[in-house]
């Protein structure tokens, strides 16, 4: 299963970075369409739509190589014992929140599907598809959480 979830966690983060450079493009076009006093529609909604692709596509692999936010210099000053366990309450308290968030979307984006919700503006886009990718960037996320305690309970049971 890691390795599978490494790949698929690759792939995601890949396509985050690739979706940066379509942010920048989008971006740019409409700085230089404004500047010639021509505004394509729709321009500034789809870039938010991208930019929230690529936060939750690039979540898993972060979580995988532990380059999130968090408050190291307190756990490093701790007993192994202590700093594990402390660790096995975060991940239980992200796989809950994060399977309560994954649900949600979920919902959310079938929601969405059904009822053919767009974002209000200039260029309505389909509000489904963005849901979606939430969706399955936090169910990365949690399965990557997952085999981080998973990790952590195997170890401290082979002691």
């Amino acid at each position: 299963m890691k390795k599978i979830l490494s790949i698929v966690n690759g792939f995601f983060s890949e396509i985050s970075g690739w979706l940066l450079c379509v942010i920048t493009f989008l971006l740019v076009l409409n700085l230089i369409t404004r500047s010639f006093g021509v505004a394509v529609q729709g321009l500034l909604e789809l870039s938010t739509a991208v930019f929230i692709a690529v936060i939750y596509l690039g979540i898993g692999h972060c979580e995988e190589v532990n380059d999130h936010i968090k408050v190291d210099f307190v756990l490093q000053r701790v007993p192994q014992k202590l700093r594990d366990a402390l660790n096995i309450f975060n991940y239980l308290l992200a796989i809950i929140i994060g399977s309560l968030i994954a649900y949600a979307a979920f919902i959310s984006a079938g929601a969405s599907f059904l009822s053919n919700e767009t974002v209000p503006g200039t260029a309505p886009l389909p509000v489904a598809p963005v849901r979606f990718i939430i969706f399955i960037g936090v169910v990365a996320f949690v399965l990557q959480v997952v085999l981080h305690l998973y990790t952590v309970l195997k170890r401290n049971v082979s002691k």
